[in-house]
């Protein structure tokens, strides 16, 4: 963990945030895991170090405007958060109908090529594809 906690404090230094011990925890859970978390999901792993579901909430809010991470709207039952990890790359999810899991989906074939109607400016895409995860499937 102590890896991902030093990745962490650089990550909150290069982007200008105040280094807290609350982000550390949060940023370093965060790629730990390395698949999208609910703000429920963070604070759980988090623990006391992420402070109360308050400052995690607030911490998340900061990292997304900071651009660190970016929250997948409507991903399931809950927003979940995702890490940047380039700017410009973009990706699918998949989620789960029965218990909300996500699952980032890489393969850049599966991006939707829809284009906006004509007069509008795209500001953001998402893709989501539902289904059944495997744990879901075999039940």
């Amino acid at each position: 963990m102590q890896r991902f906690e030093e990745q962490a404090r650089t990550m909150l230094k290069q982007a200008r945030l105040r280094v807290t011990g609350g982000r550390i925890s949060l940023l370093a859970v965060m790629l730990r895991e390395s698949h999208p978390l609910s703000m429920d999901d963070a604070s759980d792993l988090c623990g006391w170090k992420g402070g109360d579901r308050a400052t995690v909430f607030r911490n998340l809010h900061a990292l997304t405007e900071a651009g660190l991470i970016r929250m997948v709207r409507g991903a399931g039952k809950r927003d979940v958060y995702e890490l940047v990890k380039q700017p410009a790359h973009r990706h699918a999810h998949a989620v789960c109908t029965a218990c909300g899991a996500v699952a980032c989906v890489e393969n850049e074939s599966s991006l939707s090529s829809a284009q906006a109607p004509r007069g509008w400016r795209v500001t953001s895409q998402e893709v989501t594809v539902w289904g059944l995860c495997p744990a879901c499937d075999r039940r």
